[in-house]
């Protein structure tokens, strides 16, 4: 049996959505991006868990990156020969999109025999905060759902404007190294990477994964890894790979995630592999005529899109 419970997080006074069964459970902070923040398998850490939960934004968890994951150069872009300047509330947001750290609303909550799911939603609209820099109105509804396998990411969006609407999306896991790098090990089946400047913007050029960057043919330690990297090549028949003493969790998604950001940064408690549709600076390569390497998407007027993305958990 599944379960789904809503608790207050004192002293913060935040909501918290818990979904738990089969030895799994998560927790999704609403407010917070909707953010998938806490997982463990039979008790023990697969997300890296919060020092701050206060800390909003893609500091911990599984921040959801909408609608211009990674970076914007300048924190402008250019769209249909028209310039953007990527804000909100008149602050400049240069990196992870725009609704990483806004309140999603609850729409659902179930639970059953089989599985429990959460649902949320956000909206940009003409007036408020968001729209500002994203002049495109649209709505990304989120569900999880938790089943016997693992955690399962189906997002909709809809673009409610009316004319073409370019986007990209992301999703931004903190896996935990529980205390020792030297125990967790990454592979992904990826060979060729972004070629970027000192700032990661990137030239468009896509090279051979070398050495230093070989992920893709064994398990490579994260602690052996040091890698703020966009690849390319993933595709709905690979996955890439966590793998801990006790379980192996295997990252699976639908064919627009082209690309995968993998973080291992030295000085935190926690590593990403990071399914995103796009690359960094996307918007701003495909006005460069830089269509393909872009990874741009974009939805018609009144239409919608739809994507997945599964990590499940095998018990070693």
């Amino acid at each position: 049996m599944f379960t789904a419970t809503k608790s207050i997080l004192e002293p913060y006074g935040y909501e918290v959505i818990t979904l738990a069964g089969a030895g799994h459970e998560v927790k999704i902070l609403p407010i917070n991006g909707f953010n998938l923040y806490a997982w463990t398998v039979d008790g023990n850490e697969i997300l890296m868990q919060p020092d701050d939960i206060t800390a909003f934004g893609a500091k911990y968890g599984t921040p959801i990156l909408f609608p211009t994951p990674n970076r914007t150069k300048d924190c402008v872009y250019r769209w249909n020969g028209r310039t953007y300047t990527q804000q909100k509330r008149g602050v400049k947001i240069q990196r992870h999109g725009l609704v990483m750290d806004e309140p999603f609303r609850v729409k659902r909550i179930e639970w059953g025999d089989d599985c429990a799911l959460c649902e949320g939603e956000i909206s940009i609209r003409e007036g408020d905060g968001l729209h500002e820099g994203y002049p495109f109105p649209c709505t990304l509804t989120v569900l999880y759902t938790l089943d016997q396998d693992g955690v399962h990411f189906a997002a909709k969006i809809r673009n409610d404007g009316g004319e073409m609407m370019p986007f990209g999306l992301a999703i931004h896991p903190y896996f935990s190294k529980r205390g020792d790098a030297n125990k967790c090990f990454i592979k992904v089946p990826v060979r060729r990477y972004y070629e970027a400047d000192e700032n990661l913007i990137p030239s468009g050029r896509i090279l051979p994964a070398q050495e230093d960057k070989n992920i893709c043919d064994e398990f490579r330690s994260v602690e052996s890894l040091y890698l703020d990297t966009v690849f390319r090549g993933m595709s709905a028949d690979k996955a890439a790979y966590v793998r801990y003493e006790d379980v192996m969790i295997r990252i699976a998604s639908s064919d627009c995630f082209r690309n995968a950001v993998v973080f291992t940064p030295h000085n935190r408690p926690g590593f990403c592999i990071e399914p995103q549709t796009n690359a960094t600076d996307f918007i701003n390569m495909h006005a460069r005529g830089q269509i393909d390497e872009s990874g741009l998407l974009v939805i018609p007027a009144g239409q919608t899109f739809e994507c997945l993305i599964d990590m499940t958990a095998q018990r070693l």
